[in-house]
């Protein structure tokens, strides 16, 4: 399985969590399109995406070009969900990433779920290290919120979305906790959100089909 797919110096990065390891030899890339868990997680998000930039751009998203890759790769190396302090190991990972982002600046980073939303606050250099078990849909939703009313095109916007919780046995209960509201669409209103800050910065970088 390939470590990363797109194009690293494109505005839009995926952060998923880590390789699944019962299929790593079999799929290619993360998030695989042949995997369930990519239309669970994405797929709805990115179609109500393209069609309100369609609606207001007419034009759609380059998502060939969207950088993708996995916090870490060996799922064993995962730190527990209630460890502060991880391992080396996955301390140098985060590092890298670090310097990756540094390096290739971009707008976006969408984390799916608890550990590559702490991952990734770390590889920002966020204050407040948290054990990544704090980020549940209530917590994430809130980060969602404020991230998303404090976009700012002149730096890199983490920006936490959920993972496996929308697709489980409590998915009602994950719309709900994520937007803090009852009887709402978590991917409704997510997928709007973020189409309002590509539009509203249209020019100020590319992330559209030629």
């Amino acid at each position: 399985m390939k470590k990363e797919i797109g194009e690293i110096k494109f505005p839009i990065w995926l952060l998923g969590d880590s390789n699944p390891k019962n299929w790593e030899n079999i799929l290619k890339v993360p998030f695989d399109s042949r995997h369930p868990i990519i239309h669970n997680i994405w797929t709805p998000i990115i179609d109500i995406i393209q069609e309100q930039i369609f609606i207001k751009c007419k034009n759609r998203i380059n998502t060939k070009s969207i950088y993708i890759r996995n916090a870490i790769e060996d799922a064993r190396f995962k730190p527990k969900s209630n460890i502060l302090n991880w391992s080396r190991e996955v301390t140098h990972k985060v590092n890298t990433l670090s310097e990756s982002i540094i390096k290739y600046n971009p707008i976006f980073i969408f984390s799916f779920g608890s550990f590559s939303f702490e991952f990734a606050k770390r590889a920002l250099f966020e204050n407040s290290n948290k054990r990544y078990i704090y980020w549940g849909a209530k917590n994430l939703g809130a980060e969602f919120r404020r991230r998303i009313n404090n976009f700012d095109s002149n730096t890199t916007n983490l920006i936490p979305l959920l993972h496996r919780s929308i697709a489980g046995g409590k998915f009602v209960q994950s719309h709900e906790y994520f937007c803090d509201r009852s009887g709402v669409n978590y991917f409704e209103i997510v997928g709007k959100s973020i189409a309002d800050c590509i539009v509203a910065n249209k020019n100020k970088f590319n992330v559209f089909i030629d």
